[in-house]
């Protein structure tokens, strides 16, 4: 995993060659909606672009993690459909839904089944290069998903030029990401950890948590604020030693949010080990939502490290897969 993780800003590049190559269709129909269907490391594409793009695409984006598509798809829906292996059950009934409303899904795959149905019915297929573990190809799907927002004119981004900035920006933050991440990970080192984030950056949270299960093997929950303060602080009630906390911020936050971190960091720290605190580098949204990206993917491989975990296996989830493929 440790690979995969320092790659990332040359991904990046790496998937900007990859862009040039993919061919779309022409579309006739209006844009109502976009319904993004994945489960996983390819589910996560869908939430990570409701963030970067609530405040720039003018129709709902709907992020779909299941097996049966929403009742308003039609033909206004741009259905997008990820799945890293092609073989994602889910996300192949969601497929075969589609066909059966007679919609034009655009599928994102690095093989498998939902390429094969893809072509075998005329539907546009944008590749991924095979060979990574599903959630270490994210610099490929996201910037797969920018193209293909771009192609349908629902968000105006030069993706060559913004993908590549980013890139260079990345590679000469990732030696200090790298010192900070493994210190915090001595701190959170057998704890569950608590990540708290604006709402706005949900899908960077979201990331760290599916990030510690997978790499850390270990638990992580996380809340937005401000929602959590109308519920989940209450819980805070009695000592949780066995609880670390992380804040996540961002130079982006809205000024009354601010107010909320400063009212909850000393609360918790009445409560939990410790609250720690990353905020983001960057001159841009863009800039600092993958910057705390990368930050979050190298704390959950030295969390690995110090639980002398291997940060790549994720053998439940493949006898997971096993299991249902022997049921009918």
């Amino acid at each position: 995993m440790q690979e995969y993780i320092i790659d990332f800003p040359k991904q990046l590049k790496d998937a900007l060659t990859l862009v040039k190559s993919n061919a779309l269709s022409v579309r006739t129909e209006p844009i109502a909606n976009i319904v993004i269907s994945g489960l996983g490391g390819s589910g996560f594409l869908a939430d990570c672009l409701f963030d970067l793009c609530i405040d720039t695409v003018t129709v709902p984006i709907l992020a779909n993690k299941g097996y049966s598509l929403p009742k308003f798809c039609d033909a206004k829906t741009l259905l997008i459909l990820v799945s890293y292996s092609g073989n994602t059950e889910e996300t192949l009934s969601c497929f075969h839904e589609a066909v059966a409303l007679n919609l034009k899904p655009i599928c994102v795959s690095s093989g498998g089944k939902l390429k094969d149905y893809a072509l075998a019915n005329g539907f546009d297929h944008v590749i991924m290069p095979p060979g990574f573990p599903p959630r270490a190809s994210l610099a490929f799907g996201v910037t797969n998903l920018f193209y293909i927002l771009n192609h349908f004119g629902m968000y105006s981004i030069d993706v060559q030029d913004t993908f590549s900035k980013l890139s260079d920006f990345l590679l000469a933050s990732q030696t200090d990401i790298k010192a900070q991440t493994k210190n915090f990970a001595l701190h959170f080192k057998n704890k569950i950890l608590v990540a708290y984030a604006e709402d706005k950056i949900d899908s960077v949270a979201l990331r760290l948590k599916q990030q510690i299960n997978e790499n850390s093997k270990a638990f992580c929950w996380y809340n937005i604020i401000p929602e959590l303060n109308h519920n989940e602080v209450v819980g805070w009630k009695q000592g949780h030693h066995e609880i670390g906390s992380l804040f996540i911020r961002t130079s982006f936050e809205n000024v009354r949010n601010k107010h909320r971190f400063d009212f909850l960091k000393p609360l918790l720290s009445n409560y939990v080990n410790e609250v720690l605190e990353i905020r983001a580098e960057g001159a841009t949204f863009f800039e600092q939502y993958f910057y705390l990206i990368h930050w979050c993917d190298w704390l959950s491989y030295y969390l690995a490290l110090e639980h002398e975990q291997d940060p790549t296996e994720v053998r439940v989830i493949d006898n997971l897969k096993a299991y249902l493929n022997n049921i009918n």
